[in-house]
């Protein structure tokens, strides 16, 4: 699955006090054994939404790396041995390691070691908290990022093996839902960590997962509930409860690729499965084999997909070359505003692929519905 990138927004861990947008100095300094002689580190981070990419010459032993952040930022480092450049995608991803900065307490200490991942960061309140979360959710992200590798490999693959795909598809399923309950019980057991704030706002961007989530929400201390992530998760959760099970499906009218005007009225008198994807992500585009399927088994009078593209301006050839490439026969519509897209945002979407399952009435009677249970969903409503 594809989520939108979001930085984090202040008031957690008793760090209140710094006003957002008040830009302050941060730095971390990189040391360890001797580097190879070409290693580079390559950093990113977000500002105010913006990314900030730099390189590193790790040739002088230990480096001091200065930046500007107004509010508690993520920053990623990605080590190359041979300091390949970070866009050669055919040199196969480099490794990675992940820690937050505090404007507050600015000073980040990183020994490295090999593997890269292992490196110990010091830092202040914000990343122990983290470093908490981290190791509680490590063993699920290391399962996903063996199917996630192994899922790119067949997707590249020339002569894509469909059943394998699935089978892995199925597997990222179950150790999703995996994760999703430990990022439950880590939030339940940790109200004053903020990164169990984020955890609920990632978990909570499908209406199914609503009853589990904001009781644990409610349950925060008032400092978590009270940051601008806290107000937006809450605005979030009653966006997602209109549209939660039994609740009017939004209407929306988009352009198909040939430009022709199409609501999702249209589609009265009809299960409707309305599925949000982009040419750009590779899980969308994994899960397109399932759908085909799905739709060879159901079209008819009483079954269709609309499929909404989440491609961005100036994309269309793009859009419309996957939707070819992929083989997909059901109707598809976008406004190629990418996440601005208007029929995203009526309908809250944070990440993708996502559905939402519409009855004949307008009514919606299913949220995120993959593999196995949107099989028997649909067998359940139609009857052949």
């Amino acid at each position: 699955m594809i989520k939108k990138i979001f930085t984090c927004i202040y008031l957690a861990l008793g760090i209140a006090g710094t006003a957002i947008g008040q830009d302050h100095d941060f730095q971390f300094n990189i040391k360890g054994s001797p580097f190879p002689a070409k290693a580079k580190i390559f950093v990113r981070y977000m500002v105010d939404s913006k990314l900030t990419f730099d390189s590193l010459d790790l040739s002088a032993g230990q480096i001091r790396y200065k930046g500007k952040i107004a509010e508690p930022t993520q920053v990623m480092l990605f080590y190359s041995k041979e300091g390949i450049s970070f866009f050669n995608r055919k040199a196969g991803p480099l490794e990675r390691l992940t820690f937050y900065v505090d404007p507050l307490e600015a000073d980040t200490e990183i020994e490295v070691k090999i593997p890269f991942e292992s490196s110990q960061v010091k830092a202040g309140k914000l990343q122990v908290a983290y470093q908490k979360y981290q190791d509680y959710l490590r063993p699920y992200d290391r399962q996903l990022s063996i199917q996630q590798s192994k899922r790119a490999d067949l997707y590249e693959a020339k002569s894509q093996d469909t059943q394998a795909l699935k089978q892995i598809a199925a597997e990222i399923d179950r150790v999703e839902a995996l994760r999703n309950d430990a990022q439950r019980s880590f939030a339940a057991q940790n109200p004053d960590n903020y990164f169990s704030l984020l955890s609920l706002r990632e978990i909570a961007r499908y209406g199914d997962e609503l009853s589990a989530i904001e009781p644990i929400f409610l349950k925060l201390s008032p400092d978590l509930r009270g940051t601008a992530i806290g107000k937006t998760l809450q605005d979030e959760i009653q966006l997602a409860k209109k549209l939660g099970i039994g609740q009017p499906a939004p209407d929306f009218e988009q352009l198909t690729p040939d430009g022709k005007a199409l609501k999702l009225s249209d589609f009265r008198g009809k299960y409707l499965l309305l599925d949000f994807w982009a040419s750009w992500c590779a899980p969308c585009r994994a899960e397109n084999p399932h759908l085909i399927e799905v739709y060879k088994e159901f079209k008819g009078q009483s079954f269709e997909i609309l499929g909404v593209s989440l491609d961005k301006p100036g994309k269309k050839d793009n859009w419309i070359k996957a939707i070819d490439q992929d083989g997909l026969t059901w109707p598809q519509v976008s406004d190629l505003n990418g996440w601005q897209s208007k029929a995203a945002q009526l309908y809250g979407i944070q990440a993708i692929p996502q559905n939402y399952l519409i009855s004949p009435e307008g009514k919606i009677i299913g949220v995120n519905l993959k593999g196995k249970q949107l099989n028997a969903k649909l067998a359940e409503l139609i009857k052949k």
